[in-house]
């Protein structure tokens, strides 16, 4: 496993280089790394990957967070419920993309061998 590819990722950059950016902006990514030319789409359905790491996010970050408030009577079942399905909703749409690049670096972390080596005259440049 190397994390190196997750920790470029988590930053917006390209697994292969660490130089180029995958996110255009917050709801769309590159095809291409605009340094090394790497293609970030693996085959079809590969981004399909981020819908669980999203998920994973928005249960961790968001939903529990308010549950543990209204178990201990910070919050109001209300008020539980309603910021629970708005933050869910928000996060889907304006997160998608970034769990898109983070699904990208969690995939080269498991599977380093598809990883294709930089031509050695690329990094000297």
């Amino acid at each position: 496993m190397k994390l190196l590819y997750l920790k470029r990722t988590c930053q917006n950059r390209c697994p292969r280089c660490g130089k180029g950016k995958v996110l255009k902006d917050i709801f769309s990514r590159r095809d291409f790394c605009n340094v090394c030319e790497f293609e970030f789409n693996r085959e079809n359905g590969f981004f399909l990957g981020g819908i669980p790491v999203s998920y994973t996010l928005i249960c961790t970050f968001w939903i529990v967070p308010w549950l543990i408030a209204y178990f201990f009577g910070w919050a109001t079942v209300l008020m539980t419920i309603i910021c629970s399905i708005l933050g869910s909703v928000a996060f889907t749409y304006l997160g998608y993309a970034y769990c898109q690049c983070l699904w990208l670096g969690l995939y080269f972390c498991f599977a380093n061998n598809e990883m294709p080596v930089l031509d050695s005259t690329a990094e000297n440049e």
